[in-house]
């Protein structure tokens, strides 16, 4: 190109760049404007076709909102989309100009449908920016219907020009929200206007020190002052001279409590008396800070009269309240005394109750203790005889028949220690069907021979987590119950089952939670229970029985127990039909899933026992386990080991010894040194107070079972140290 058709070229643009700038700021119609861009634009590069796309609030679509030279349809209708790997993307996104000579050979762009039915064989396009911290506003693009090259000079131009268009719209914008902010502050002062002129409280306007710049014809009306003397501390000469100290003192901490607010007396103009007024301010934010605050005075005089009056009958009201105190102190006193002699009433009747129960398992435990001893002294009898005989064959034999009968009488022991609630309780996992089966003789002696007992049992692959005694105990519990139903003989039964709950079944229960429960049921074909009688009986000291028969603890014992252990308790019963009572516990873990237990038999136990021959056969126990044992007789004695530096593993020690320091003291102290270190504590009696995470095993125990906690408290204690 020649340097004259250069010098040709850029006179011809600069002329229309002048004739668009002047169009751009006279012009306030952005469709005028963007539309004479296209025109002269196009003009300017001798192009076919040109248009202006608005980005959108996606900002990714772009809207054709003025052109020249495209088919009908398009202006105003069609979209492109500024993505990757079209010309408009590449032009928002990096800045640059996206120049495509002949867009059938072009590699690097996609281009909408509509520029390609409108027949386009190139294009150039440019950013239109936005205003400050604003997003672009658009794109400016140059469309050709035959290839051509966009040289230097129609880029530079096009740059230009794109400029000059984003200063007109962004002219046009700032002066349309400013016409808008003007048109919104119109109506909010009029809104103010009309509301300071309708409610009936003073209105004004001040500064953050109490300086007035505004008031409201109601204050004009009631103060007398006009508006004029009113203005910046003129206001307080309708103020009490007593109250201008405390007027003034509120505004001057307003700024920190965001708020102005005082009680004060204010002159009326029309007779000259003074009321009581309550003022208050908030401050008007505006950008940039508070432009003013803006507060009302309301009338409440009458509030203030009355709370005059409300003082000056203060002293009677209190006389009043303090002699109507005295009587409900007495009252409290006596109700407080009269509730501890219910409670007393109360425990004695439970008492009575467990010890009518106990009695009624006595006589046939009675029986069974008595064979239990003489299978065991017959046992040790025929040992001697064996042994001076020079027979020691059946001295194996005679042995554990002698502790089996031991163990039934341990056994017995302990359930009714449990009825009794005078032993220390611990949940485990248990089976519902080997409870209801070891429970089945001391049932049939409980209910009688009058009674027909049946038993269905499944096959306990599940097991709970429960207390067991305290299962033998509901357990004989609703075994009485139904027996008491059926005067005249029935049938009793006891099943197991294992049952998947729903939402639904448990809903009434809080805590429960669907899923797989292991049952027991109770069921008996007595006289059975009215709906009404029903809804009642799982509160306490509710019974049907006779007076002297019962006190109602026994089903809400039953219903306490269950839900402590995670279950629900049903009922099925029709009167002349029976009554069905199902205990549901959550089923815990399978059989087959138990782990075997961890034995370690390198470690150390220091026994604690006052009774010689039981420390002495529990220490040998532990030794014929593997275990090393230190043994002491007394508290003190545990004790000298521990400060002479002893290492142990596991303490197991009696409650009660002999002396000052028990069981549980010499527990604590070696946890005071050995905060991890594992505790058992044997007993036979105890009211269950025993330190957390302190196994409890009563007396009398089999090997075995020691054996099995002592793996398991130094399996924990491995595990823990892992």
């Amino acid at each position: 190109m020649s340097t004259a058709d250069r010098e040709a070229i850029l006179f011809n643009q600069q002329a229309i760049l002048a004739e668009f700038g002047e169009l751009a700021l006279r012009s306030d119609d952005l469709d005028e404007i963007l539309c004479e861009a296209c025109r002269l634009v196009a003009q300017a590069l001798q192009a076919d076709m040109a248009k202006v796309m608005e980005l959108q609030a996606d900002r990714i679509t772009l809207l054709v909102r003025a052109g020249v030279g495209w088919p009908p349809g398009v202006v105003g209708h069609a979209t492109a989309r500024a993505e990757r790997g079209s010309s408009e993307g590449y032009a928002l996104q990096t800045g640059k100009p996206a120049i495509s000579p002949d867009i059938a050979a072009e590699k690097r762009f996609r281009y909408s449908q509509f520029i390609v039915d409108a027949g386009v064989k190139a294009l150039i396009n440019v950013v239109i920016l936005g205003g400050k911290e604003r997003p672009a506003y658009g794109v400016l693009q140059v469309d050709s219907r035959t290839p051509r090259d966009f040289n230097d000079l129609d880029t530079e131009f096009l740059r230009s020009y794109a400029n000059l268009l984003a200063a007109a719209v962004e002219r046009l914008r700032i002066a349309a929200e400013t016409r808008k902010h003007a048109v919104s502050l119109h109506e909010s002062e009029e809104r103010y206007r009309m509301l300071a002129t309708q409610i009936p409280q003073l209105v004004f306007t001040c500064l953050i020190t109490g300086e007035r710049t505004s008031g409201s014809p109601q204050w004009i009306e009631y103060s007398g002052i006009p508006e004029q003397d009113s203005l910046g501390f003129g206001w307080l000469d309708a103020v009490h001279p007593g109250d201008r100290e405390a007027t003034m003192a509120a505004w001057s901490v307003c700024g920190v409590k965001g708020e102005y607010a005082v009680e004060h007396r204010i002159r009326r103009a029309s007779d000259g008396t003074y009321r009581w007024f309550q003022t208050r301010a908030k401050p008007l934010r505006a950008e940039g800070g508070v432009a003013a605050w803006l507060g009302t005075s309301t009338d409440i005089e009458d509030q203030v009269r009355a709370r005059e009056a409300l003082e000056r009958g203060s002293e009677e009201l209190e006389r009043r309240v303090s002699e109507r105190t005295a009587e409900l102190q007495r009252a409290v006193d006596t109700l407080h005394r009269e509730s501890r002699e219910r409670s007393r009433a109360e425990e004695r009747l439970r008492h009575s109750e467990k010890l009518k129960a106990i009695g009624q398992l006595t006589g046939g435990i009675a029986h069974d203790f008595n064979n239990m001893l003489q299978a065991i002294m017959s046992c040790l009898s025929l040992i001697r005889v064996r042994m001076q005989q020079g027979r020691p064959t059946d001295v194996v034999t005679l042995v554990e028949r002698a502790e089996k009968g031991a163990s039934r009488a341990a056994t017995l022991t302990h359930r009714l220690l449990a009825f009794g609630r005078q032993q220390t309780l611990e949940p485990r996992l248990v089976s519902l069907d080997a409870i209801a089966h070891d429970m089945e003789d001391m049932i049939r002696r409980v209910v009688g021979s009058g009674i027909n007992l049946e038993l269905k049992l499944g096959d306990g692959t599940w097991l709970v987590l429960c207390d067991p005694n305290q299962m033998e105990s509901a357990l004989v519990n609703l075994c009485v119950n139904a027996r008491d139903a059926m005067p005249d003989g029935g049938w009793l039964t006891i099943s197991t089952s294992e049952v998947i709950l729903t939402d639904a079944e448990v809903a009434g229960f809080d805590d429960a939670q669907p899923g797989r429960y292991c049952c027991i049921a109770v069921s008996d074909t007595g006289t059975g229970m009215s709906p009404k009688i029903m809804e009642h009986a799982f509160e306490p000291f509710f019974t049907t029985k006779p007076s002297g028969q019962g006190v109602g603890l026994g089903l809400s014992q039953i219903y306490g127990f269950v839900r402590q252990s995670g279950g629900i308790v049903q009922m099925e019963t029709a009167l002349g039909k029976g009554t069905t009572v199902r205990l549901c516990l959550p089923a815990s873990v399978q059989k087959e899933d138990m782990q075997d237990e961890y034995k370690d038999p390198a470690k150390t136990i220091v026994l604690v026992e006052d009774e010689e021959i039981v420390r002495e056969v529990t220490a040998e126990q532990l030794r014929e386990q593997g275990y090393r044992v230190l043994e002491a007789d007394s508290g003190a004695a545990a004790l000298r080991l521990l400060h002479a530096g002893a290492r142990f593993d596991l303490l197991i020690s009696d409650v009660a010894l002999p002396g000052t320091i028990n069981g549980r003291q010499v527990a604590e102290a070696v946890r005071q040194r050995y905060p991890a270190m594992p505790v058992i504590l044997v007993t036979g009696y105890a009211p269950g107070d025993a330190l957390s995470d302190m196994e409890v095993i009563r007396k009398p125990f089999a090997p075995e079972v020691l054996a099995d906690r002592v793996r398991a408290k130094l399996e924990q204690l491995r595990t823990d140290a892992d």
